[in-house]
């Protein structure tokens, strides 16, 4: 009875640990609660056929076993409900997660103090949802940080404002902003998935009445920023909004100066030469303190490479390979870098080895600085394996370069940036990336990548403040990468090995007992 209560309580806690930390039933979670659950039924079994049979109560060992297992059980019930009850009134928070899932962002905390307690949040919700418990939960501790107020409604009864928010299912949440100034374009947001992503996104539009002005490229094959397509740029496009920013399409054929309200250009990999009235254009806005922000390609000429060159950004028309790749369907192995090395800049601020970043299909930058004082640094780079190939037509003939026996390996820029004092009143600043894919619709959300591309663009429109990790809306996880993999092995049969060893112990301190 003794080893099945043992195994039983062992089995529920790793079971319950590991589906805490992975936040999903895996196969190991279940496993383990249907083996502790069989356990325990069978210690109550055992228990009670030893009851049946006088053998546990009708000798003074047996009523002694009884009483001690009684007082065990009733103790730890009393020290869990205390402990309960004790963290509740303390406020007192444990996450072991690595997300950190249980707490919320920098960014969101951020946020929640820039708007106050003129904020009111209000849940539309069927009685008996069961997921209103955890959406609460959630939206109590956005309250407490913003000194807001949190009102729970029925989904039939407040019909006035579900038509007039347009809440249509249950488990909905309404953000208001009752203090918005005359100038806000938004004063109330909807979200039907309560994510603490999908609500750090729409306070950030309560939160943003002044939008800053971006001008992206247009006219020369640049990505589309109205697209919706997995290979489109709507998901940039939001995001921007999301954060403050109003984005203005700048024609490149008919341009002569860059606006002056201009906090950055965004250059969304061209693909065909920009006309040389639009690069001097470019080249006078840098030189008087603008911002630049710039995604290239392996194989396009665009004239920016030559741009970039001037203030040091060299990037040769070859493209990057390297063993510490994603398996990607569509791509051709050890063309998709992972990266995780990062440079210590604000564009990387909160990035680590296990905060990797995606790129697919991409070049890679050399630093030289044109000025003494210039600060040029490299802010992603490669494995140190990684080394460049020209062969261009590997990307579409869906193959991996050979190595030749001479190329030399060592870690690539994948993306670099440069502050230049010039003639501006601010410091220019340019940031460039190696490739586009990672702020497409299909990559843009996988693992840190829209953390870094926003990062990239508050750091080049002077907004350093705005630089921190998002909130995830989602699954961080679009793919198979080594590192995280680990990490969830680590969370599932990873602990089978401290199991078996605590398992072990146990029933060789209960024979010792027993003897």
């Amino acid at each position: 009875m003794r080893a099945c209560l043992l195994l039983g309580f062992v089995a529920l806690a790793f079971g319950l640990g590991s589906r805490q930390l992975e936040d999903e039933l895996s196969g190991f979670t279940l496993v383990h609660l249907v083996v502790g659950a069989a356990s325990l039924l069978a210690a109550a079994v055992l228990a009670a056929r030893g009851l049946r049979s006088g053998k546990l109560s009708g000798t003074p060992a047996g009523r002694t076993l009884l009483v001690r297992g009684t007082l065990i059980v009733a103790l730890t019930a009393a020290a869990a409900g205390t402990a309960t009850v004790a963290t509740e009134h303390a406020r007192l928070r444990l996450d072991l997660t690595f997300e950190r899932r249980y707490e919320l962002a920098e960014a969101t905390t951020r946020v929640l103090e820039r708007l106050g307690p003129g904020l009111r949040i209000a849940l539309y919700a069927d009685t008996g949802d069961p997921r209103i418990r955890r959406t609460r939960l959630l939206l109590d501790r956005l309250a407490e940080v913003a000194g807001a107020e949190v009102v729970t409604r029925d989904l039939h009864d407040d019909l006035e404002d579900i038509d007039l928010y347009g809440v249509g299912s249950s488990n909905s949440v309404v953000l208001v902003r009752r203090d918005a100034p005359a100038t806000q374009r938004y004063d109330w947001e909807l979200v039907d998935r309560p994510t603490e992503g999908a609500l750090f996104e729409a306070l950030s539009r309560l939160a943003n009445p002044r939008l800053v002005r971006i001008y992206a490229l247009v006219g020369t094959g640049e990505g589309d920023l109205a697209s919706t397509d997995d290979g489109g740029y709507s998901g940039l496009t939001e995001a921007l909004r999301t954060d403050g920013y109003q984005l203005v399409a700048l024609p490149s054929a008919f341009i002569r100066e860059v606006p002056p309200d201009a906090a950055a250009i965004l250059a969304l990999a061209p693909a065909r030469r920009l006309a040389s009235g639009a690069l001097e254009a470019l080249r006078v806005y840098l030189e008087h303190g603008g911002g630049l922000v710039a995604f290239l390609e392996p194989g396009s000429t665009s004239g920016l490479e030559a741009l970039l060159a001037e203030y040091g950004l060299h990037s040769p028309d070859a493209l990057v390979v390297d063993p510490a790749s994603a398996d990607i369907d569509g791509a051709a192995p050890m063309l998709s870098p992972i990266a995780f090395h990062y440079g210590a800049h604000p564009v990387t601020r909160g990035l680590d080895r296990n905060r990797v970043t995606f790129f697919q299909s991409a070049r890679s930058f050399e630093l030289r600085k044109p000025r003494p004082d210039d600060r040029l640094r490299a802010a992603v780079t490669t494995s140190a394996d990684a080394w460049l190939t020209r062969e261009l037509d590997a990307l579409s003939g869906m193959r991996t370069p050979v190595q030749p026996p001479d190329t030399r390996t060592d870690y690539r820029a994948l993306v670099a940036v440069g502050e230049y004092r010039r003639e501006g009143p601010t410091a220019t600043r340019i940031v460039a990336f190696g490739d586009s894919d990672l702020a497409s619709n299909r990559y843009l959300r996988a693992l840190y990548n829209l953390d870094l591309v926003m990062n990239a663009l508050h750091w080049a429109t002077q907004r350093d403040s705005e630089i921190t990790l998002r909130p995830k809306s989602g699954a961080t996880l679009q793919f198979p990468v080594p590192v995280q993999n680990s990490l969830s092995a680590f969370y599932g049969v990873g602990m089978l090995l401290p199991e078996v060893l605590l398992i072990a112990g146990g029933l060789v301190w209960l024979r010792q007992q027993g003897a």
